[in-house]
């Protein structure tokens, strides 16, 4: 990027004949930006700087653009002798003050996102129009920005000069965590949309905790409906049993965290248009059914999206406990093994969980199964869904801020107190995966008929 050409074309930009040479370059500007993310500080010196004087005022917001979204974590403000012209409907920064101060923070990783100044109306002028589309060219990210009499607002272009959303941050309720990660990092958690497939007792702890974190949106997915037996190990009031999983958490965040955005859908995972999957940074994939899981793995590998894969078990023998521990997989599609690669799903396991009662019922009596049909009930306490959920979440954080490189896969053993990341390698006859780049990914694992299935297992058991 030159600094000393961007400061011609600002000042260029003001002096084309307006209208015609406008027009010209529109068709090459297409800025697909959502929203502009600003931390409330960063906002008030602007605010302070633009309103300090009768004469048009310029601040420049810069930082990183995040997908569709960007993330002001600078500002730059002129000094009365930075202006090479000013007066009450004109500004003019001076090409010193551009080649002098852009670079610093462009050594620094970043990129100018808003020239905004004061302005005696809402809308851009033509000088701002084509100022905007000159400055596009060497940054493209940049929107252009307009304070008038305390209101403010964003213009980019994508069809036309269109306003863009904006959000201030407080990041003062961050405090101890932005010690961790910095500023920028916060921006990076407040700006991510991460969707949950499954609501049940420790997804929803890692639901409320990344609310805490102050995440920018939650997508909670869930069929079933709260029971009694589930307040053992999370939090959900006694009057929202009975009520949709998935709603009733999205009302509890939004009355505590007024500030995070929450979609949710009674609904199973598999009936959701994968437009809504589409909108999340994150996938979480936590129901301790297997075909959930698949569908989820899936999903992730059509999408395109890094999916979290959370679980945990309690099993004993004669009322002694034998086993009682989880997992924590993360998985980054065209870089780690997929779910299917680590975890090998049966016909038999399809069956419990897809085939109805009566069917059940049926086979069962015709082959003589006993419970083999069966999902047994499992134990579950609060501590191992805390602590899974805890090592999760980490996870979860890494992916959004990049602080630390994730695990692929941990193990935690509660009975010996013991967690340990587990290699795990690509499967190169995964079912999911194993496939050539850009094949069409299945939804789920295709169910055999149950009873050729049936009939060869109760072969297999005669003598």
């Amino acid at each position: 990027m030159c600094s000393s050409k961007l400061a011609s074309e600002l000042q260029l930009g003001r002096l084309f004949d307006y209208g015609y040479k406008v027009l010209g370059r529109i068709k090459r500007v297409n800025q697909q930006i959502d929203q502009i993310l600003i931390p409330e500080s960063l906002m008030a010196e602007a605010e302070q700087a633009l309103k300090s004087s009768n004469l048009e005022t310029t601040v420049f917001f810069f930082g990183k653009p995040k997908c569709r979204k960007l993330l002001a974590t600078d500002i730059l403000i002129p000094n009365r002798e930075d202006y090479a012209r000013r007066t009450f409907g004109h500004v003019h920064v001076s090409n010193d003050f551009i080649i002098r101060e852009f670079p610093k923070l462009e050594r620094r990783g970043k990129t100018l996102l808003v020239t905004m100044h004061s302005h005696p109306m809402d809308d851009l002028s033509f000088g701002d129009a084509n100022t905007h589309l000159n400055v596009v060219k060497h940054y493209p990210y940049q929107l252009s920005g307009v304070y008038n009499n305390g209101k403010i607002f964003f213009y980019r272009f994508e069809n036309g000069f269109e306003d863009t959303p904006y959000r201030v941050l407080d990041l003062s309720r961050f405090d101890r965590q932005t010690r961790l990660f910095g500023e920028e990092g916060q921006l990076l958690i407040s700006s991510s949309t991460t969707a949950l497939v499954g609501v049940g007792g420790g997804s929803t702890k890692i639901a409320f905790d990344l609310a805490s974190l102050g995440v920018g949106k939650l997508i909670l997915i869930d069929p079933d409906e709260w029971e009694e037996h589930n307040r053992n190990r999370v939090f959900i009031p006694p009057e929202c049993v009975g009520e949709s999983k998935a709603k009733s958490v999205q009302e509890i965040i939004r009355k505590y965290y007024s500030d995070i955005e929450v979609e949710a859908y009674s609904a199973r995972a598999e009936d959701v248009s994968d437009d809504v999957y589409a909108r999340s940074d994150i996938l979480i994939v936590g129901p301790d059914s297997f075909t959930a899981r698949v569908f989820g793995n899936r999903l992730a590998l059509r999408l395109k999206k890094p999916a979290v894969f959370p679980g945990a078990g309690i099993s004993s023998k004669e009322s002694e406990l034998s086993v009682m521990g989880g997992s924590v997989q993360v998985f980054i599609p065209g870089s780690s093994p997929c779910y299917e690669c680590v975890t090998s799903i049966t016909q038999l396991d399809v069956m419990k969980e897809t085939l109805d009662t009566e069917t059940k019922k049926r086979l069962t009596e015709k082959y003589g199964l006993g419970d083999l049909l069966e999902i047994p009930t499992a134990p579950a306490i609060a501590s191992l869904n805390d602590v899974i959920g805890g090592v999760a979440l980490w996870e979860i954080v890494k992916l959004m801020t990049g602080i630390k490189s994730t695990t692929d896969f941990q193990i935690y053993d509660a009975l010996k107190s013991e967690l340990k990341p587990i290699r795990v390698v690509k499967n190169p006859s995964c079912p999911a995966c194993a496939k050539p780049e850009n094949a069409e990914v299945e939804a789920s694992t295709p169910l055999a008929d149950p009873e050729e299935l049936l009939s060869t297992l109760k072969k297999d058991d005669e003598p």
